[in-house]
């Protein structure tokens, strides 16, 4: 409404004559235009030009004009409210917002108006209806509404092929990655761009490339594990079979070399001569016994001593054992003590049990000082009886603890020997729990050592 003022002013001031052509392209846009002065006689309210139903009969230069129609309600209460602002406006713009108690105002609540001073006398009043701004902003929101949804419907079928377009290399990059997680590095990742999709699809690809190239290696190394593996159990098997041959031919002459040394010792009087035959004796008795040592872990680690498993009480094994070796603990004044907790029933093989733990008690009492202590105690957990033999004593170095269950090795090379130990009887304590499929082990304890195997309870009643 401002900027079609100010086109009609313009041309007034020009004089021009497309004046009311001006006026009649603002009154297309739906819009009232009414050229307004005052009688300066009456001091009555004359309307020179009045909505185009005037535009032929009268001139805005003209002092008097025709009276408008009647047919406009309302008509004396706005002209009265017009006169008394007509006289303050300039040549700036003034919107019409009548207050609900002035005169005239009614026939300004369905309609707009701004008003200016065009000269001394003469004053410019456009009106447009507030139904047509009504319905022109009705129209833009129903058609904004509309250019909305075309442009949600547009923006949504770019974006698909947007995002098809950045997700399809994407979901190829994964395709490849999921047979690269299965080991399969036949397929790589096609290269399209240089951005950090392309760039993501070169590390796959150099991922693939190094990974298969890994494998390649760990597969030749593996062979190369196999076959060392393989040379080492025919190795492994062929000492077994050695020491298994040498001790079963050493048996029969160590037997008859002692029957010999006994024979001659009976009938000799000569006491150096019966010195040096209890000497042959003595070691004769030594080479037997490792030999019988050696016979049993070969036949435990080739598989051929089968085992009988039978259902006994863990503590009879154990108190046999104790008494049997009641001479040795008496020498060296050691105290003996056995837990209650042992007395259970267990499901493995008797005599091998037994073998067992005459190893670990024999190994206890060498590495007993005089006047120590060994003490033999079960350990109950769900299904299992941890059996441990601990003797005050000297403890063992950590890297001598991981090697005391391999054949023929002695932590103390020097004492050992003192001892008559042969590094064997902690070997076939080895090879019998494995064969029952059980756990052993060593740890030190604060003054001595502790040695420690597993067996399975009984699954029995009371009934049983």
């Amino acid at each position: 409404m401002k900027s079609s003022a100010a086109s009609i002013r313009k041309t007034y001031e020009e004089n021009s004559d497309t004046f009311y052509t001006e006026i009649n392209q603002i009154e297309n846009k739906n819009a009232f235009v009414s050229l307004l002065s005052v009688d300066e006689e009456t001091g009555a309210l004359v309307r020179n030009y009045y909505s185009r139903v005037f535009k032929d009969q009268v001139k805005p230069w003209d002092e008097k004009a025709p009276a408008p129609p009647e047919n406009f309600p309302g008509r004396e209460e706005e002209d009265k409210w017009l006169l008394e602002l007509l006289p303050d406006l300039d040549e700036s713009y003034t919107i019409l917002q009548p207050e609900d108690n002035t005169p005239g105002k009614n026939d300004f609540t369905d309609k707009i108006g701004l008003a200016t001073r065009l000269d001394d006398n003469l004053y410019l009043l456009i009106e447009t209806p507030k139904g047509y701004l009504k319905s022109t902003a009705d129209l833009a929101v129903k058609y904004t509404a509309y250019l909305s949804i075309v442009i949600l419907l547009a923006g949504s079928v770019l974006v698909y092929l947007v995002v098809g377009r950045v997700t399809k290399p994407l979901s190829k990059i994964q395709e490849v990655a999921d047979k690269i997680s299965k080991m399969d590095f036949s397929q790589k990742c096609k290269i399209t761009s240089q951005d950090e999709i392309g760039l993501l699809a070169v590390s796959i690809n150099n991922m693939s490339d190094e990974l298969q190239a890994n494998i390649d290696k760990l597969v030749q190394a593996n062979e190369i594990l196999q076959n060392d593996l393989l040379r080492q159990q025919q190795t492994d098997r062929m000492r077994q079979q050695f020491i298994a041959n040498v001790s079963h031919d050493f048996k029969t002459p160590l037997t008859l070399m002692i029957s010999y040394a006994e024979a001659l010792e009976e009938g000799e009087t000569n006491p150096q001569k019966k010195e040096y035959c209890d000497i042959i004796i003595s070691e004769s008795h030594k080479m037997s016994y490792m030999v019988g040592k050696l016979l049993s872990l070969s036949k435990l680690e080739s598989g051929t001593d089968k085992l009988e498993t039978s259902i006994f009480c863990l503590n009879e094994v154990i108190s046999q054992v104790v008494n049997s070796h009641r001479i040795l603990t008496s020498k060296k004044d050691i105290k003996v003590e056995i837990d209650a907790d042992l007395d259970v029933i267990v499901n493995a093989d008797y005599q091998k049990i037994g073998q067992v733990v005459t190893n670990l008690f024999e190994n206890a009492v060498k590495y007993t000082p005089q006047q120590g202590r060994i003490s033999l105690s079960g350990e109950l957990s769900e299904n299992r009886c941890r059996v441990s033999v601990v003797n005050t004593g000297s403890r063992i170095a950590k890297e001598d603890q991981e090697n005391l269950f391999i054949s023929f090795y002695r932590a103390d090379k020097s004492r050992s020997r003192d001892l008559q130990s042969y590094g064997l009887g902690l070997a076939i304590v080895k090879a019998i729990m494995q064969l029952h499929g059980q756990e052993y082990g060593v740890e030190n304890t604060p003054d001595g050592v502790r040695f420690w195997f597993d067996l399975e309870l009984a699954d029995i009643d009371n009934d049983d």
